[in-house]
């Protein structure tokens, strides 16, 4: 020990001696709390470096600072620029400060008087929601208040908004009623909301007053937002020169981000207010048998990914995410997951768009097909997904010049994404559709799981359950094909009358419910007179297509009729969709 300690200290107890010995030497008992571990690096360059050069480094330190004091001091004019600078830099400070408060205090308003508007002035009455009906009219569908309530974040209290992107024709209004009652009958966590591009003033107050009417009671999460037109094809000149209706997905979708019920960006950083918010994009003609929340675990849920055979280029089904060795994904910022579409890497064609030194033009076709071949659900952080949203809305109309087809929007939002360096894992399980692809190799949908279900069963389940506690079940059914099976069994989106949910429409013809079974393996398109032969597997993947869009679609039309019809309802079973004309 130090002398001072040894000649003050001569009766010290022992406790007082080990203390002292230990500050000379350095405690074995090393507060766990702190930060300055004997072990840290820091800590060992600060013990190696000799007390001599610490000591001159502090008289030098202060050295300096008092000489900059003293020529401030004595040079007035310096020091009135340092203490203008000093003040400057505090009123910025309390300016960012202020502005941080009066925006946050803006945003928790905006959400009280929301969730005050939408629960109503007096919620002592009744929990159930406000819904003009009588008690035996009510559905199981039904949200009560603490239910909906309950709903309003994912697992986790993780924020999820499901958005999908409508024109204002009546061909996808009977659609987006059969999406928000999806949502409904599978409890989808989180909001959900419809943008709809391009409507006339008429068909916009027309469009508010059935939200208002059919949607708004359902649930305090359904939501519209409007945008204005952004379909029109321009030359260099500016002059319109035609139509791409599909311009309206990326820009509506960047005009919801920024001026949308719940959403916004701030303008100080430019960045979205809920950047944590799970933002999940599809589209109206998708129904939700599964909820979407952003997490993803096998085997409940089939990746994209695996092992690649040499030289093929293709995903394979696989029990974890791509870059993972757990079999689970969640989706979180930089790190987006979508749905496999089978383009591959056509969209590698059109890069340039994004110019000579972007990431998107250095994907390699592998690249291309195992992380960028997506389409919807697209899932992502709002804050990945308006900087997509940004660059989808640039790219597009490039694009479609170079490339003036259907996939052009869908080809512009990969190109997005890879320039931005945000690769998507890629699911199979988000989505069935096109019931010919899904096998060893192919383009990935969630097919297994339909496989899997027996074939004798697979209609009446379809029509009459739905129920992915009973059979797993992809997320979403995309009836975008043409489904049939033997001579009258069909279904097309087109072939369905625009005015389905009304009073006086009927429902649809059921199919037999043997179909899936094998006794068919063929399906009579409309107004031909071949048939078209197809396998087992085949003819059960057509079948649940079939069954399960006519169940959930007289169902939901019940469910109106229910509401707003009375007596007046037409619930005879008369619509046979294979031999109405094309709508």
């Amino acid at each position: 020990p130090h002398p001072y300690f040894l000649h003050h200290h001569q009766s010290s107890t022992p406790w007082t001696m080990a203390f002292i010995t230990s500050i000379n030497t350095g405690s074995q008992r090393e507060n766990p709390y702190s930060s300055r571990s004997s072990n840290s690096i820091s800590w060992k360059i600060y013990s190696m470096v000799s007390p001599k050069i610490w000591c001159a480094l502090a008289i030098i330190v202060t050295t300096w600072f008092i000489t900059i004091v003293t020529v401030v001091n004595e040079n007035p004019d310096l020091k009135k620029e340092v203490l203008d600078d000093i003040e400057r830099e505090e009123k910025l400070i309390k300016g960012k400060i202020q502005r941080g408060r009066l925006r946050a205090k803006d945003w928790i308003n905006n959400e009280k008087l929301w969730l005050k508007k939408k629960l109503g002035p007096d919620q002592s009455e009744s929990v159930s929601v406000s819904i003009s009906i009588s008690e035996e009219r009510k559905h199981q569908w039904d949200l009560t208040q603490l239910e909906d309530l309950a709903l309003r974040t994912g697992p986790n209290d993780t924020p999820i908004h499901v958005v999908f992107s409508t024109d204002c024709s009546p061909y996808q209004h009977w659609q987006t009623y059969q999406f928000f009652l999806s949502a409904l009958r599978i409890r989808q966590p989180g909001r959900i909301s419809q943008i709809a591009s391009g409507c006339t003033d008429s068909e916009k107050q027309s469009l508010k007053d059935w939200h208002a009417e059919h949607i708004a009671p359902l649930s305090l999460r359904f939501g519209l937002h409007t945008t204005p037109n952004f379909s029109s094809v321009k030359d260099s000149s500016g002059k319109t020169i035609g139509d791409y209706e599909f311009f309206n997905k990326p820009f509506g979708l960047k005009h919801w981000m920024e001026y949308g019920e719940a959403m916004g960006i701030d303008p100080v950083t430019e960045l979205p207010w809920k950047h944590d918010t799970i933002i999940a994009l599809l589209d109206p003609d998708q129904m939700l048998v599964k909820p979407i929340t952003g997490y993803f675990e096998s085997p409940n849920d089939i990746f994209r990914g695996g092992f690649l055979d040499v030289g093929s280029g293709y995903n394979i089904d696989a029990l974890v995410p791509l870059n993972g060795k757990v079999p689970y994904f969640m989706v979180r910022h930089g790190h987006p997951v979508s749905q496999e579409y089978g383009f591959r890497d056509g969209w590698l064609k059109y890069a340039s768009v994004a110019g000579p030194d972007s990431l998107a033009g250095k994907v390699t076709s592998v690249e291309a097909q195992r992380s960028y071949a997506v389409g919807p659900p697209y899932i992502a952080t709002a804050l990945d997904m308006y900087k997509i949203a940004l660059k989808w809305c640039e790219f597009v109309p490039k694009v479609y010049h170079e490339f003036p087809q259907l996939l052009a929007e869908m080809y512009a939002f990969s190109i997005s994404t890879a320039h931005l360096g945000l690769p998507h894992q890629l699911m199979a399980s988000l989505m069935v559709s096109d019931t010919s692809t899904g096998g060893k190799g192919g383009d990935g949908e969630g097919w297994t799981f339909i496989d899997a279900i027996p074939g004798e069963e697979v209609c009446s389940f379809a029509m009459n359950s739905l129920d992915s506690d009973v059979h797993m079940l992809p997320s979403v059914l995309h009836f975008c094909h043409r489904y049939g099976v033997g001579d009258k069994a069909f279904f097309a989106k087109k072939k369905l009358p625009p005015n389905f949910f009304s009073c006086e429409s009927p429902l649809i013809e059921e199919p037999e419910m043997d179909i899936g079974s094998g006794k068919y393996l063929y399906k009579k398109p409309p107004f031909l007179d071949s048939k078209v032969e197809y396998s087992a597997v085949a003819e059960k993947r057509e079948a649940f297509m079939i069954c399960a869009l006519i169940g959930f679609l007289n169902e939901a039309a019940l469910f109106y009729k229910n509401r707003h019809c009375g007596d007046e309802a037409n619930m005879r079973k008369d619509i046979n969709l294979h031999d109405l004309p094309e709508g």
